[in-house]
């Protein structure tokens, strides 16, 4: 041990830098468009479809494009209210308290997921704050399910919707 110490002090490895502090512009938070941005590269990376309701569009219009594109009858197709949405990996939370049934977010083929595209954060050390302190149960619903067996065969939709579409309420401009 004390060979080891020793080699290690006569070694003389000199001291790193302290870098310095990041100008203040670096600290600011990507704006709430660019989080958007990020969060539908990341739903569409996992198989999840958004979209940015326009200001002229009312909700039912796009939920009824929806529709209309999914080919699908009313009970198929479940429409839900997400609190936030995760930029980092394309996730929505949605809560239990916003559910009829916990079973409500398996059952349905077809989820579509409002969230308030101002309530985009960047990751989720930023959004696990945001989860209801009162909370019995929530989800950080990202895509459509997926699984696949030993012989690697995907299947979507086995153990949940097989399509998710989220839509973000406009920001003010």
């Amino acid at each position: 041990r004390e060979e080891i110490l020793s080699a290690i002090r006569a070694a003389a490895v000199s001291s790193a830098s302290v870098p310095s502090a990041p100008a203040t512009d670096a600290l600011l938070a990507p704006s709430s468009h660019i989080l958007m941005e990020q969060f539908l590269r990341a739903l569409t990376q996992v198989g999840g479809r958004g979209l940015v309701l326009e200001r002229s569009q009312s909700l039912d219009d796009a939920i009824a494009q929806v529709r209309t594109d999914l080919g699908t009858a009313s009970g198929s197709l479940l429409v839900l209210h997400g609190l936030f949405a995760v930029a980092e990996n394309g996730a929505v939370y949605v809560d239990e308290a916003d559910l009829n049934a916990r079973t409500d977010v398996v059952l349905p083929e077809h989820l579509v997921i409002v969230v308030p595209a101002g309530a985009v954060v960047a990751n989720l050390h930023e959004a696990m704050p945001l989860i209801p302190r009162h909370s019995a149960c929530g989800w950080f619903l990202s895509g459509p399910s997926k699984t696949a067996d030993i012989e690697q065969a995907l299947v979507v939709g086995a153990q949940g919707s097989r399509t998710v579409h989220v839509i973000l309420e406009s920001l003010p401009t």
